[in-house]
């Protein structure tokens, strides 16, 4: 009977034992699944109070700060350990280069709240005209106008861009710029002279004479000619001088009658040479030529023209036949006669009157021969 209750007892306390190691089971994996559902509810809570910035409860016992990096347009919220500026860009591996701009120094210690704001350098490329083009680094807001007045004063150029000069530069463009130069040309010219013609009675009637020789002029001119992009855009003429003036050519035309008297002081009266002669008279009449009137040749001369005031009778060995003369005191005469007694420098005047031929006389004189 005993051992029937032992048996029985055993028996109970097996299954008990088997039914609580059950419970056990159950209750651990109902556990489980607790603490997970926990562990993802936690995570999605201190996920989204990260996003909307109310972790307060984390304090100076965790040894973290929030922190706000601006940068690149986005802004990111940051628990941070680290002590510096320098540390928790080590931490985050946020890297700054050359020409970036950050907000707080390097060692600037971190605190709870802080942000730091990080502007990064606009890298670009600038060209002028059709020359090599150069990689420029500035930072944003920055207008196409603060390059070009950087560039004018660094390359000692005007330039020209065709562009909105107030838009911001973007980042990886190429600014294309215009150089604007301008040069000064002088050349010369000529400045055409005039020809004045002259009537004059000191000159043979129906004869010219060149009194002066024209010369032109010279005018030097410069010219200031605009290049953009090494292009001729226009040319100004900038100023004129004259080197030297023209000089106008004088011709004399003669009006001047056979032994009409002239100045031969004046400008307009011109000659080959002057010669000092011995001067007689003669006339028509018997006692000067062996002719009457009615004769054949009376009144003709050696030449067959007839005689009138302003022939002359010449050695035709020192004056030719033909030559156009001056006489002092007689006037234009043309050598048209010659004469036993002529010889040498010696020069008969015809005269009309015997007494005008008498009271002439011999005298010595200036003979000017004319051509």
């Amino acid at each position: 009977m005993k051992e029937a209750n032992l048996s029985f007892f055993h028996q109970n306390i097996c299954a008990f034992r088997k039914e609580g190691f059950a419970r056990l089971k159950g209750m651990e994996s109902k556990m489980r699944k607790i603490k997970t559902i926990a562990f993802i509810v936690l995570t999605l809570a201190a996920t989204l109070a990260l996003q909307l910035g109310t972790i307060n409860f984390i304090t100076a016992d965790s040894g973290l700060n929030q922190v706000t990096v601006q940068s690149d347009g986005m802004s990111h919220e940051i628990l941070t350990g680290a002590k510096t500026v320098t540390g928790l860009m080590h931490e985050i591996g946020l890297t700054l280069y050359d020409f970036d701009r950050i907000s707080h120094a390097q060692e600037t210690p971190i605190w709870n709240g802080m942000t730091i704001s990080i502007e990064r350098a606009i890298h670009f490329s600038t060209q002028i005209d059709d020359e090599i083009v150069l990689t420029q680094t500035t930072w944003p807001n920055t207008r196409v106008e603060q390059i070009l007045i950087h560039l004018q004063a660094e390359q000692n150029l005007p330039l020209i861009y065709r562009g909105n000069c107030e838009r911001q530069i973007i980042c990886g463009e190429t600014l294309h710029f215009s150089s604007l130069r301008s040069r000064l040309e002088t050349e010369t010219k000529n400045l055409s002279y005039e020809t004045l013609e002259n009537s004059t009675r000191y000159v043979w009637q129906g004869r010219r004479h060149i009194r002066q020789i024209g010369s032109p002029g010279e005018l030097e001119i410069t010219t200031k000619v605009v290049y953009i992009g090494g292009v001729e855009q226009h040319r100004e003429v900038v100023s004129e001088n004259i080197l030297a003036y023209p000089i106008d050519a004088i011709i004399d035309i003669g009006t001047g009658q056979l032994g009409a008297l002239a100045n031969v002081n004046a400008p307009d009266f011109h000659y080959v040479r002057r010669v000092r002669m011995e001067a007689t008279a003669y006339t028509a009449g018997f006692s000067c030529t062996g002719r009457n009137p009615g004769d054949q040749w009376y009144r003709i001369t050696a030449s067959g023209r007839e005689v009138e005031h302003g022939i002359v009778a010449v050695d035709r060995n020192v004056i030719p036949l033909g030559t156009r003369l001056y006489v002092q005191g007689y006037g234009f005469a043309l050598a048209a006669d010659v004469g036993g007694a002529i010889r040498g420098n010696k020069i008969d005047l015809f005269m009309e009157c015997i007494q005008d031929a008498r009271r002439f006389g011999r005298r010595h004189l200036y003979v000017w021969i004319l051509e």
